[in-house]
């Protein structure tokens, strides 16, 4: 499912008007029929009031085309246009028309508070994909009686205050029970602080030709668990260890040894048949102990019992047999497991994924990067992100998708740079969003299970940039069936792994899409 800016659906729906005889008044009227079924499906077993809040733009036309269809349905419907007629582009004032004629009761604002105080249902169709900046004056005043009155809301397309491509929210903005989007799902609904706002997603059918889909070359993805499917490995009923891939982990410095039998674990629970972790000489028999399913290798340790520079070549060559390698949790960051990450990285003969402190050791100079020989995976968080482009934290945050991309174009590496709706760049700039996860990921370890559900992915043959799609999916999915038997804090990152299995055998049988297309 492709996600856009407000300005490629804007461009897109340029297309429906220039090649296919649409106008705005039949976007308009398709549109606000799809609001009307979504509202009708949420009042399921109410008969109160519905009251539809509608703006001085084509969003508030939606609202109103809602308002008569479901008068219509027999539904007692007000709705409050916070303008004057002439305000109101010639669409929206004929869709204002045909509600008054239809019996939808038309308020003023000064009427707003005592009838949304009263609703059932209200209808947030005050700002739309269009508007720009913070909601001011009227708009903002709508959006706060709206939220003061405590009732189930649909939002129209984006809840009103959101930044449609950013996520923004610099001044009051409704908090939606439901968002029903058109077309295709905005940019803005997957950036926070705005994605804390839009409750479930729906994507309604308003008719787009997927000719002039295409022609707007979206570069943005939503993962969606057919294409999980599809990317899955499949093998034959006499498969075995040595057919579904050999990872090689280097990771678990003196102190930090879970770090690397947590990734082991999750390259395990991916599928992957042989795993083998090389840790520093004192952490190798701990680690033995801790995963007996794995092979350890023990490699010469620096005296704070860490990686030596001068191990590299030792784990390359005893890696040789690899189809996947992981570097980092628990690696260690003092200038000799640095340079040991450099050498793997330089020399590596397989497919690779690097996390946490192995990252560390390119920050501020992503470019080196680009010299790995074999597919490369990178898995920061945003702090992780920050280092390696000399940039704040903060700056990261604030524009999520332009990070990922300048790191994947600067590493020519799959970036997956975590976080809630975590988001996979490829070099040439084209993005998957995940939907799957929640809170209940963030808990010590689990990025290491991330990373070795990447690296057993891979080792089964899956491309990186799938690799890292599907890997971040499982792992979400993970979390969310935890989150349903557990609930969503306590919860352990080798439970996390535990659940990769069944997350990946759902997947398998033909998991629903996470968010709902409304056909009508």
């Amino acid at each position: 499912m492709k996600v856009v800016s407000g300005e490629q659906m804007r461009a897109i729906e340029a297309r429906l008007f220039d090649q296919y005889g649409f106008t705005s008044a039949i976007l308009m009227e398709l549109a606000g029929r799809q609001v009307a079924l979504i509202a009708r499906r949420m009042m399921q077993g109410r008969s109160g009031p519905i009251v539809v809040v509608c703006g001085k733009g084509n969003n508030g036309g939606d609202g109103l085309v809602a308002a008569r269809w479901l008068r219509h349905w027999g539904f007692p419907v007000s709705a409050v246009v916070w303008a004057s007629l002439d305000d109101l582009p010639a669409d929206a004032a004929a869709a204002l028309y045909s509600a008054r004629m239809a019996g939808v009761n038309i308020l003023m604002p000064a009427q707003a508070y005592e009838a949304l105080q009263g609703a059932d249902l209200i209808i947030d169709a005050v700002l739309g994909t269009g508007a720009v900046g913070s909601a001011r004056g009227q708009a903002a005043e709508a959006i706060k009686l709206i939220n003061a009155a405590k009732r189930m809301v649909l939002a129209v397309d984006i809840p009103s205050g959101i930044g449609t491509n950013t996520g923004r929210v610099d001044g009051p903005a409704v908090r939606a029970d439901v968002t029903v989007t058109f077309g295709l799902p905005k940019l803005g609904l997957f950036l926070f602080p705005g994605a804390d706002l839009v409750g479930r997603i729906v994507v309604a059918d308003i008719g787009l030709d997927e000719k002039a889909i295409e022609a707007e070359n979206i570069q943005v993805e939503l993962t969606r668990p057919a294409m999980v499917k599809s990317w899955l490995p499949t093998y034959s009923r006499d498969a075995h260890k040595g057919t579904r891939g050999r990872v090689y982990v280097a990771a678990g410095s003196h102190g930090m040894v879970g770090a690397g039998a947590l990734a082991a674990v999750g390259a395990l629970r991916a599928g992957a048949g042989l795993v083998t972790v090389a840790a520093p000489e004192r952490s190798q028999p701990v680690l033995a102990a801790m995963r007996p399913e794995c092979m350890t290798m023990a490699l010469p340790e620096s005296e704070a019992g860490g990686f030596r520079a001068e191990s590299a070549e030792d784990f390359l060559q005893r890696a040789a047999r690899a189809d996947a390698l992981a570097v980092g949790p628990g690696l260690g960051t003092d200038a000799d497991a640095q340079l040991f990450t450099r050498r793997v990285v330089a020399g590596a003969t397989a497919p690779l994924v690097l996390d946490a402190d192995a990252i560390k050791a390119f920050a501020g100079r992503p470019e080196l990067l680009a010299e790995c020989p074999m597919p490369l995976v990178i898995t920061p968080h945003p702090g992780e992100m920050a280092h390696l482009l000399g940039a704040s934290v903060e700056s990261v945050q604030a524009d999520r998708f332009a990070a990922v991309r300048r790191a994947a174009e600067l590493t020519k590496a799959v970036v997956l740079l975590k976080g809630a709706y975590t988001l996979i760049a490829e070099p040439g700039g084209q993005v998957f969003i995940n939907p799957t996860g929640s809170r209940i990921l963030g808990t010590a370890g689990s990025g290491d299970v991330l990373t070795g559900i990447i690296a057993g992915l891979m080792a089964q043959g899956m491309g990186a940039p799938e690799a890292a799609a599907a890997g971040a999916f499982l792992h979400g999915l993970a979390g969310d069936r935890l989150a349903r038997r557990l609930g969503l804090d306590g919860v352990l990152a080798g439970e996390i792994a535990a659940e990769v299995p069944a997350a990946q055998q759902a997947v398998r049988e033909g998991l629903p899409d996470l968010i709902e297309e409304f056909v009508g």
